[in-house]
């Protein structure tokens, strides 16, 4: 699966949780705590995004606060694996 099409979910599943977020708020270098996502809102992001990809990613495997960049590329490292 390509980076851009991992971008593409996880920032559908970002404008659908937060919805009150604008398209120019949400880049790589962003992460959901700054957009105003609270844990449960994480958790909705990521589990919808990995739900969509067909990928599991393990919880010990998700730093404390990543950024977006670092979600999809996480996201991405776990799409490539068999």
């Amino acid at each position: 699966m390509t980076h851009d099409k991992i971008w593409e979910v996880l920032c559908r599943h970002v404008q659908d949780v937060l919805s009150d977020v604008r398209d120019d708020e949400i880049h790589p270098g962003q992460n959901l705590r700054d957009l105003g996502a609270n844990s449960l809102d994480r958790v909705d992001i990521l589990v919808g995004a990995m739900d969509e990809l067909q990928v599991n990613v393990p919880t010990a495997a998700l730093p404390a606060t990543p950024t977006l960049g670092e979600l999809a590329d996480l996201l991405r490292a776990h799409c490539e694996q068999p």
